[in-house]
């Protein structure tokens, strides 16, 4: 039994040998690609990391520096950052995309860090940075006026995120929509409904100077 069991082994061998090796070499090949692969990965990766650190001590001089010097700094970041994000392979873009977005806003081009902001929201969802986002990519909506677009993104920071510091902000930026909308009746309410939520919060006293100031013009209740 254990000789025919050989025999017709080796008969196989025989007639698929040809298969055989291909196979070999299919495998052989494949397994070499990824380990190409791989090693491309990670080498693009590693030189990222170094590529993100020098971005984001460009970022965080211009924090700490003068009008002129800033500007300058936050431009070297964006670059950085945009050239980051252009690699094939890389694996983490979260943070990437948060502080160009942040370098973006900070430069005032506001609808290119709206763009940037929203990629991250759409991608990563309800991430640690989420709250951080979502208020800066409302308040570019704001700049450029589109006041309907950041009220939803405010709207979704107060619902995904109601006990976060920046909640009341969200709050606050609501109202301040409102406003530039002339929807006072409406801007009056979100001001009354942060007062009533964090009535602890800095935001409180703003929204009661709005309130006052509403009703001194006599557009609200």
């Amino acid at each position: 039994m254990k000789r025919d069991w050989k025999q017709r082994w080796f008969k196989l061998l025989k007639i698929d040998r040809k298969k055989f090796f291909f196979f070999v070499l299919l495998g052989a090949g494949i397994i070499t690609f990824f380990l190409i692969l791989s090693l491309f990965s990670y080498r693009i990766n590693q030189k990222a990391q170094a590529d993100f650190e020098l971005a984001t001590s460009h970022y965080r001089k211009a924090q700490n520096s003068q009008e002129e010097k800033r500007r300058e700094e936050y431009e070297e970041a964006k670059s950085l950052y945009n050239d980051i994000l252009a690699r094939f392979l890389l694996r983490d873009k979260k943070k990437v995309l948060f502080y160009l977005g942040s370098s973006l806003y900070y430069l005032e081009e506001y609808r290119e860090a709206a763009r940037i902001f929203q990629r991250f929201v759409d991608r990563y969802g309800r991430d640690y940075f989420s709250p951080w986002v979502e208020i800066r990519l409302a308040a570019s909506y704001e700049e450029i006026g589109e006041f309907q677009k950041a009220i939803k993104v405010y709207q979704l920071t107060l619902r995904e995120h109601p006990e976060s510091a920046l909640a009341p902000q969200g709050n606050l930026g609501i109202a301040r929509c409102r406003e530039l909308q002339a929807k006072w009746q409406e801007a009056q309410k979100a001001y009354q409904e942060l007062i009533s939520r964090y009535p602890l919060s800095p935001e409180k006293e703003i929204a009661e100077a709005r309130i006052q100031w509403i009703k001194v013009k006599g557009q609200g209740s």
